[in-house]
């Protein structure tokens, strides 16, 4: 059970598993946040009981780790970072960057509204080597958390 947790950062649509007696039930985030809901959250998604005694083991398909990842928040570093190199490669890297996300998350990332997974940092990170630019991506902000996905 993890029991420092901010229940208010649960995706209200993320599935919980109540299942105790798995044998990976101390190692998964399911599990851990499941068994520790407190008693103002009244409503919560769960994993059917009689599936997750089936499930239960080492091949369950909704088993998630409990690790958290570093995130980052937003790109106002990153586009004043742009700015120290050659115009071509900032031009070609921030449309690239625009252009994987897409305008609205790409928006939603640049004002901190949504994080980066460290997936798309290291796509980020791809572009500048691409261009020959060895210095890491620069993003306003650290976040550590659990992954919801």
């Amino acid at each position: 059970m993890i029991t420092d947790f901010d229940y208010n950062e649960l995706p209200t649509s993320y599935t919980l598993c109540l299942h105790e007696g798995c044998p990976r039930a101390a190692q998964c985030l399911r599990c851990a946040l499941g068994l520790g809901v407190p008693a103002e959250r009244t409503f919560i998604h769960i994993l059917s009981p009689a599936a997750a005694r089936r499930l239960a083991g080492d091949q369950c398909p909704h088993f998630r780790p409990i690790v958290k990842y570093s995130y980052a928040r937003g790109i106002e570093s990153l586009l004043r970072q742009l700015r120290s190199f050659p115009y071509d490669d900032a031009v070609w890297i921030k449309d690239k960057v625009y252009n994987f996300f897409g305008r609205w998350k790409y928006y939603e990332i640049k004002h901190g509204d949504r994080l980066v997974t460290p997936e798309e940092q290291a796509e980020i990170r791809k572009y500048f080597l691409k261009r020959g630019i060895t210095a890491e991506p620069s993003f306003d902000e650290r976040v550590e958390q659990f992954s919801f996905v």
